[in-house]
């Protein structure tokens, strides 16, 4: 049995509404627990945005579980078809519940991604810092009055699920703040977008390595693009087949809301990538020098192979100064092989560090 046979009102947008919300889904789900294993086993960079962002993930989940039931009562679909075959009050229910975690979603990734460049700044550019300490706190701010508004545009509140009493209900001064906040939430992606970028461009390292982290660092100017069209669409929920219209409004929020999560993942996630890739970093160290690793005294950990082979972490330093470099150097050994080796001696202008580890071949001999 199709989902159009136990579900008469699901139609029109609602299935590439379904399709393209649970590929997305999937997909973000998949990165943030590569995010919690690389927190847990591999370094411990990022506390504070792993927090953030699971946060983020949830609401965003709830909001598309929410957005689901939404799609199989008639969102997407005409409201004549909805009101036909009797689904209008659980596609009015389901609906408003899905924007109001809608608007927990949105700011709170916003947030995870400002607070994840400040770690990745660390104390090195407050202009920066305090750039997007202000993003954070202005998206959280101007949001509260959006997530409240949903349960005060009817009298009584009931109303707004209600089909009988919907003349009851006035979303305009919901909608007209919603192209307020829209436009913030664009402009907070452009820019979260655009500081990565701004941070990398200096670093004296690979040319292939710094455009690619700067691409994927930057994909935040799509969720931009997807704030955009989704707060035009938000001028559907006053028309007369609002239900199809929000279609377009809902699409367009779940690739807001799931691409500020996947884009805002890929970097954490990079040390497990990086021993798949061909080239990562030019290094600087010669062949020669990685050969000349020594074995402690007294250790006989390089020549069984019950031990694991040592640890090289490579540390990317983003420096406010023009001497910024990439540096490659072998850690110290210890009883903990994954804690990075920092072989910066000024720490004063360090602004951030990116840490990632890759195993020596055992099969070099010293």
């Amino acid at each position: 049995m199709s989902l159009h046979d136990q579900f008469p009102a699901y139609g029109g947008y609602g299935p590439g509404d379904l399709r393209l919300g649970i590929s997305l889904a999937v997909v973000a789900t998949i990165f943030m627990l590569l995010r919690v294993y690389v927190r847990l086993r591999v370094n411990k960079f990022g506390t504070c945005a792993l927090m953030w962002s699971l946060v983020a993930w949830l609401f965003t989940a709830i909001t598309q579980i929410f957005g689901i039931l939404s799609i199989l009562h008639g969102l997407g679909n005409h409201l004549t078809l909805i009101i036909e075959v009797g689904e209008l009050h659980n596609f009015l229910k389901y609906t408003w519940i899905t924007v109001f975690f809608f608007n927990l979603a949105i700011p709170t990734g916003k947030v995870a991604v400002a607070v994840f460049l400040i770690e990745m700044n660390g104390q090195g550019n407050p202009k920066i810092r305090r750039s997007l300490v202000a993003v954070a706190v202005l998206n959280i701010v101007l949001n509260i009055p959006q997530v409240l508004m949903v349960w005060f545009q009817c009298t009584p509140v009931n109303a707004l699920w209600d089909p009988a009493r919907q003349a009851m209900c006035d979303h305009r001064k919901s909608v007209y703040y919603t192209y307020f906040v829209g436009a913030v939430a664009a402009i907070s992606d452009f820019y979260l977008a655009i500081v990565p970028i701004h941070m990398l461009l200096p670093l004296q390292i690979d040319r292939k390595l710094k455009w690619g982290l700067s691409f994927l660092m930057g994909c935040g100017i799509f969720a931009g693009a997807a704030a955009i069209v989704r707060t035009w669409a938000a001028k559907f929920i006053l028309t007369d087949d609002s239900s199809y219209g929000v279609g377009v409004l809902f699409l367009w929020g779940e690739v807001e809301e799931w691409v500020v999560l996947i884009t805002m993942s890929i970097p954490p996630v990079w040390p497990l990538v990086r021993p798949f890739t061909h080239r990562f970093i030019k290094s600087t160290v010669s062949r020669s020098q990685t050969r000349g690793y020594k074995q402690a005294p007294g250790s006989s950990a390089l020549a069984s192979p019950s031990f694991p082979p040592p640890l090289i972490t490579t540390t990317i330093s983003v420096s406010s100064g023009k001497d910024a470099a990439t540096t490659l150097a072998p850690s110290e050994y210890s009883a903990d092989e994954r804690t990075p080796h920092n072989i910066l001696t000024d720490s004063k202008n360090v602004q951030g560090t990116w840490v990632e580890m890759s195993e020596v071949d055992s099969r070099r001999s010293p």
